[in-house]
């Protein structure tokens, strides 16, 4: 799956078209943007977490391998700008601390 933050149309003054494109190995299930933007975190069919910067996007992503082990992740949402949580089919909530 290939996500992009390229968007067409009216999308305001403040906004900064990204035309670099984030790779997940599965299917996707959910996507969410940090607070500040800076952070998007993609989770797939795989079970990974991969956390991609939206301003350095040629950098290497944080990937949180198997987050759910004993399920699937249904669920990524951010906290605040360092902090991502998740929800899985195993009936857990799942914490994870992104340090840049």
């Amino acid at each position: 799956a290939v996500v992009s933050t390229q968007s067409t149309g009216d999308v305001g003054k403040d906004f900064k078209p990204v035309t670099h494109c984030w790779s997940s190995t599965a299917a996707l299930i959910t996507v969410a943007f940090s607070p500040d933007s800076r952070l998007v975190a993609l989770a797939g069919i795989d079970n990974n977490i991969l956390v991609c910067n939206t301003e350095q996007p040629m950098d290497s992503p944080v990937k949180i391998m198997r987050a759910h082990p004993l399920g699937t992740i249904n669920r990524v949402r951010w906290i605040d700008a360092e902090t991502v949580v998740s929800t899985g089919s195993d009936c857990q909530i799942r914490q994870f601390t992104i340090k840049s």
